[in-house]
């Protein structure tokens, strides 16, 4: 159960991947890294192709996010501009259907 004040946003990701690379979603909140890739939120690929999370955000607010892939080497290759963003509802959840090819 969500504490009071609170909503589920889940991102739903479509990128082209290979194996051995992981998908991320970084934001301007604390939840998804507050811009640090050092503390990112990743995605699971269990229904792949689809990449999916789901994050607990206060309601009623707004962020920018943007996803990357992990290579298998260390470096990351950024979605392209711009950021997409998301502004949670008063209560309920939320789902961001995204594609990234």
């Amino acid at each position: 159960m969500r504490p009071d004040g609170q909503v589920s946003v889940a991102l739903d990701e479509y990128p082209d991947t290979y194996y051995g690379q992981n998908v991320d979603v970084v934001g301007s909140i604390a939840a998804p890294g507050n811009r640090n890739t050092a503390a990112v939120v990743p995605l699971s690929a269990a229904g792949y192709p689809t990449w999916s999370t789901a994050l607990t955000l206060p309601s009623n607010s707004s962020f920018a996010y943007r996803h990357f892939k992990k290579n298998p080497d260390g470096t990351i290759t950024w979605q392209s501009d711009p950021n997409r963003s998301c502004t949670t509802p008063a209560s309920g959840a939320v789902t961001h259907n995204d594609s990234w090819r």
